[in-house]
C-alpha cells in the first residue's frame, strides 16, 4: 500500500446524504465558514428531496460537486472517495455541525504527527440537555458486569470506591488502554491528553488519507444504512489506530429522517460486528487486529446485554437481542451470505 507523507494541503470533503435537505444545507453553511481551505465538496445523494443549484450557489467558498447514487451509504462513500482529487479526504455525515477551526486543528495535528493517517475530534451527541463525547463509568456493578461479559466501553472509568476486586478490574483496563476485546467490542477508556489513539472510532467527521480509504473501503455488503460500517473500515487502517483530538469537536445532531429505531439499529450493528469478525480479512492489518476475537466470546457478551434488557423490561431490545443471538449462533448472518455472493444484503428486519 502506498503511504505518502502527511503534509496536508487542500482537502476533499465527501458527504453521503438521503432526504435530509435541511440538515445538509446546515452542514454546507458550517463548511462554508471553515478557516481551512477546501478543494471540493462532493455530495453523493441517494434521496428524492434533492438540492437545486440555487440552494448551494450561496456557499461561495465551496466548490460543490453533486452526484447521484443508489441508496447505500457505503456505496455512496466509496463513490465519493474514488472521485476525490485530494490525497486527504474529510468524511462527513450530513447531520453534523463543526466550529470554523475544526479542520484547521486536525491539519495542525497531522503536521506535527507524521504517522497520523486518520484524525478526528470528539464526536458529541446530545443526551438530554448535554453534549457528550464519552460515557464515564462510575458504578462498581456496571464495571463488573462489563468485565464479566467482555462488553465494550465508550468512556473513562471513574469508579472511586475501595472495593479491592473492582480496583483490580479498573487496573486491568487502565493497563490495556484502548483496544478491541476478544468479543470484538471496542473498549475505549483512555480519553486523556491532547489526543488519544483508538482502534475504532466514528468516521462521521474524520480526516483520512485517501490511500488508506482505498486500501480499507466501506463494505458494500452491508445494508443501505451501513450500520456498523466504520468498524470494518477502521480495522483495516495501518498503524496503531486513529488519532482523536480532545480539544477539537463536532456536534452530531442525529437527524431523525432515515434513522432506524434503536432495536433495529442494535440488531444490525451486532450482525455487522459478527460479520467483520468472522469474514475473511480484507487485508493484513484487519487480520492482525481481529486475530484474537472469537464468535463464542461475542455470543457471551450478547447474552450479558440480553440479561440487561430483561432486567430493564425493555421488550423491544429483548426481542432484538434474542433474534441477534439466534441468527449469529446458527450461522445465518445475512451479511456473510451477501459478501459470499458479492451482493448487497436486503434490509434485515
Amino acid at each position: 500500500m502506498h503511504t505518502s507523507g502527511s503534509s496536508v494541503e487542500l482537502i476533499s470533503v465527501v458527504i453521503p446524504t438521503c432526504n435530509r435537505k435541511s440538515a445538509l444545507l446546515a452542514l454546507l453553511d458550517s463548511l462554508d465558514r471553515s478557516v481551512y481551505p477546501l478543494l471540493e465538496v462532493i455530495i453523493i445523494d441517494a434521496g428524492d428531496d434533492r438540492l437545486a443549484p440555487s440552494d448551494y450557489d450561496a456557499f461561495t467558498n465551496l466548490n460543490i460537486q453533486y452526484r447521484d447514487s443508489e441508496r447505500s451509504v457505503c456505496i455512496q462513500r466509496n463513490l465519493g472517495i474514488r472521485l476525490a482529487r485530494s490525497p486527504w479526504i474529510f468524511l462527513c455525515d450530513d447531520d453534523v455541525e463543526m466550529p470554523s477551526d475544526y479542520l484547521q486543528l486536525l491539519t495542525e495535528h497531522i503536521h506535527t504527527h507524521q504517522e497520523a493517517g486518520a484524525v478526528c475530534g470528539l464526536f458529541l451527541q446530545k443526551e438530554g440537555d448535554q453534549w457528550k463525547g464519552s460515557y464515564p463509568l462510575r458504578s462498581a456493578r456496571a464495571l463488573a458486569w462489563k468485565y464479566i461479559f467482555r462488553l465494550g466501553f465508550w468512556g473513562e472509568i471513574e469508579y472511586q470506591g475501595s472495593n479491592r476486586l473492582i480496583q483490580k478490574i479498573k487496573k486491568h483496563y487502565r493497563e490495556k488502554g484502548n483496544y478491541i476485546a476478544s468479543s470484538g467490542w471496542p473498549v475505549l477508556t483512555d480519553f486523556s491528553g491532547d489526543y488519544f489513539l483508538s482502534p475504532i472510532y466514528t468516521l462521521g467527521a474524520a480526516l483520512v488519507k485517501k490511500d488508506w480509504l482505498l486500501y480499507s473501503p466501506f463494505d458494500e455488503a452491508l445494508d443501505a444504512h451501513g450500520i456498523g460500517d466504520n468498524y470494518g473500515v477502521c480495522i483495516g487502517f495501518p498503524g496503531n489506530g486513529m488519532h482523536i483530538l480532545t480539544h477539537a469537536f463536532v456536534y452530531h445532531h442525529q437527524a431523525p429522517v432515515n434513522r432506524l429505531k434503536r432495536p433495529l439499529q442494535y440488531f444490525r450493528r451486532m450482525l455487522a460486528l459478527d460479520y467483520f469478525m468472522t469474514a475473511p480479512p480484507r487485508n493484513t492489518h484487519a487480520k492482525e487486529k481481529l486475530r484474537h476475537t472469537r464468535r463464542s466470546r461475542l455470543l457471551w457478551s450478547l447474552t450479558g446485554n440480553l440479561l440487561t434488557f430483561l432486567l430493564a423490561r425493555d421488550t423491544g431490545m429483548v426481542r432484538a437481542s434474542f433474534r441477534c443471538i439466534r441468527t449469529i449462533a446458527l450461522g445465518r448472518n445475512p451479511y456473510s451470505r451477501a459478501a459470499m455472493n458479492k451482493e448487497r444484503v436486503t434490509e434485515p428486519q
